[in-house]
């Protein structure tokens, strides 16, 4: 096996610690993930796997989204505020528990 394609698969497996600011109103709702995920499986989620999870979500969704989507999702960037349907928060849950 080539060595420069080993080693490049130990860099993209590779996870690195990263420091990032989170809206207040997005903290309280990945709290809030949290929350319930350690509740209902009985097993930890740590704050940063929520959030690769999320992200992961999004980049698998992302051909998924509406027009309207992603205009919230603009709202949000230009504006840093947003608004969240609980069951929203409650069905993405459940649909994780599941998997």
């Amino acid at each position: 096996m080539d060595n420069g394609h080993k080693n490049s698969q130990k860099i993209a497996n590779h996870k690195r610690k990263r420091s990032i600011t989170i809206n207040t109103v997005l903290e309280e709702k990945l709290r809030d993930i949290q929350s319930q995920l350690i509740g209902n499986t009985k097993s930890n989620w740590s704050l940063s796997m929520i959030v690769n999870v999320l992200i992961i979500a999004g980049l698998l969704a992302l051909d998924k989204l509406s027009k309207e989507d992603l205009h919230k999702i603009k709202y949000f960037i230009e504006s840093d505020k947003i608004t969240f349907n609980h069951k929203t928060v409650k069905d993405f849950v459940e649909q994780i528990i599941k998997a």
